[in-house]
């Protein structure tokens, strides 16, 4: 069964559908190495698109992949309220509540303009644009080969590298005090170009941003809890 299409949130003039996953489906995607999640998605987002309108999920930004899970979780889920749990920073307690995952598409905006934004950089022109499927998959891998300090610098400078279609050894030969600079212009330029919901994306991990929560101790103040978004937690399992 198809499920009710949705543009992409970086791209409003184009639409997806999604059918609903059979038995089938999720026997060939069983022996998928839950480690690979951005391949693992792109998997899903492909295998499950109407032919008629396919757009390869890996040309798709990271946060057109996340609300297209969150849109096909929406939609074939039986309960949208999930449990929470988080150290209240105000009054230093554990609080769990329910939180009704419909409420995080309240956050939904659409990207403002082009889904691209020019920087200037020592009198050079650059174009900045929204990481997409393809290069979450190959920073993800860079992630499951090392984590140590540097493997993290090398996973810095690849992001931005491609972000901004930069050669690493461009960026590599730079002086701290340039790279630092243009890093900062590149990570301004993408914070412009937010669309779908509200997330977090540090490194390969990203996280939902969820509407505020009073404290239940202290009427007077909220916090924003962070959740950590996991591909599995969206795509439907045996």
């Amino acid at each position: 069964m198809m499920i009710p299409g949705f543009t992409l949130p970086s791209q409003q003039g184009v639409t997806i559908t999604l059918r609903e996953a059979t038995v089938s489906d999720l026997l060939d995607f069983a022996d998928s190495d839950p480690a690979f999640e951005e391949k693992v998605t792109t998997l899903f987002l492909n295998r499950l698109q109407d032919k008629a309108t396919f757009v390869d999920s890996k040309e798709w930004t990271v946060e057109d992949r996340r609300f297209a899970l969150y849109w096909y979780w929406l939609h074939t889920t039986d309960d949208a309220e999930v449990a929470i749990k988080y150290a209240c920073g105000h009054c230093g307690k554990t609080h769990t509540f329910l939180q009704d995952y419909r409420k995080i598409g309240d956050t939904y905006q659409s990207i403002k303009g082009l889904p691209e934004r020019d920087i200037e950089i020592d009198g050079k022109r650059i174009t900045v644009k929204s990481l997409n499927g393809g290069d979450a998959e190959i920073l993800e891998g860079m992630a499951l080969s090392g984590d140590g300090r540097k493997e993290q610098a090398k996973r810095r400078i690849e992001r931005l590298s491609r972000v901004a279609n930069i050669p690493v050894a461009e960026i590599t030969a730079l002086t701290v005090k340039k790279f630092h600079a243009l890093e900062a212009s590149i990570e301004e330029a993408l914070s412009d170009l937010q669309h779908g919901f509200e997330i977090d994306i540090d490194g390969t991990q990203t996280s939902f941003v969820l509407p505020p929560h009073t404290c239940p101790n202290n009427k007077e103040v909220q916090t924003r809890v962070r959740v950590l978004f996991r591909t599995y937690d969206f795509v439907p399992a045996l």
